[in-house]
């Protein structure tokens, strides 16, 4: 496995397919793929690359990526079946890391199958399939609470709440939620008994 490059960049591709040759100290260049959001270098400047190994039937492909982080969580998407490496690629390149997993958290599909290749069905699957993987930390408890205030909000709502009275329940709702972490019905029910 190679988990990392560092070295001089030699070339740079940024297009439809973006890349960096990265010559490395003992003479051998490495072409490593990256998304579109990857902080490209000058041509012969040193790089520092994270980088995930895939070996198909047909290649051996490095890809590159700015974080460790972001380089694990591409890799907790390619265990999404039907998820490969270019299209793994493409999801990042299309969305931030944070903004993959918010998508992943509430649900949205339809955000996330505006990936070109993935479509509504693939959307659907890395949703499914990536809900209980994904480590969240403590921004995405965050976002969470941010889910759960607007699924609230909407419950509420539905019940005939408006106005200021559906403004205070939600505030009452967000300190609830400070203190303590709860499913959405339990937030409800405590919500409607204060």
């Amino acid at each position: 496995m190679i988990s990392y490059i560092s070295g001089k960049v030699i070339k740079n591709e940024i297009g439809k397919v973006n890349y960096m040759d990265i010559l490395i100290p003992s003479g051998i260049g490495y072409r490593v793929f990256v998304t579109s959001q990857f902080k490209f270098v000058e041509k012969d400047t040193d790089v520092f690359v994270y980088t995930s190994f895939q070996v198909r039937e047909d290649s051996q492909t490095l890809y590159g990526f700015n974080t460790e982080l972001e380089r694990d969580f591409f890799e907790q998407l390619l265990t999404v079946s039907g998820i490969g490496p270019k299209l793994g690629l493409s999801i990042l390149s299309t969305y931030s890391m944070e903004r993959v997993k918010e998508l992943v958290l509430e649900g949205d599909s339809k955000m996330l199958s505006k990936v070109s290749g993935l479509g509504l069905k693939g959307a659907q699957k890395i949703i499914l399939e990536l809900r209980g993987k994904i480590d969240f930390d403590r921004d995405d408890i965050n976002s969470k609470s941010d889910i759960r205030l607007k699924e609230l909000k909407e419950a509420l709502r539905s019940l005939g709440f408006t106005g200021s009275g559906l403004e205070e329940s939600v505030k009452r709702g967000g300190e609830l939620l400070k203190k303590e972490n709860m499913d959405i019905e339990d937030l409800i029910r405590k919500v409607l008994v204060q």
